[in-house]
């Protein structure tokens, strides 16, 4: 990875197509692991229900 040029706003790099697909795959796996975490923790919080209650929540979506 080279620097090609520094702002106060923005970094222009240049990198190799390889390494930049490894970038998008390592932030597609950050968003995903991201979502799981925020599903969890809702799962926790979420006041249980029986069967019957949940497949009548499933039938109301």
């Amino acid at each position: 990875m080279c620097v090609l040029e520094k702002t106060p706003r923005s970094i222009t790099v240049r990198l190799t197509n390889a390494r930049w697909n490894r970038l998008m795959e390592l932030e597609t796996a950050y968003r995903v692991a991201m979502a799981v975490a925020k599903a969890k923790r809702e799962c926790e919080t979420a006041p249980s229900m029986s069967v019957a209650e949940a497949m009548d929540f499933i039938d109301s979506l």
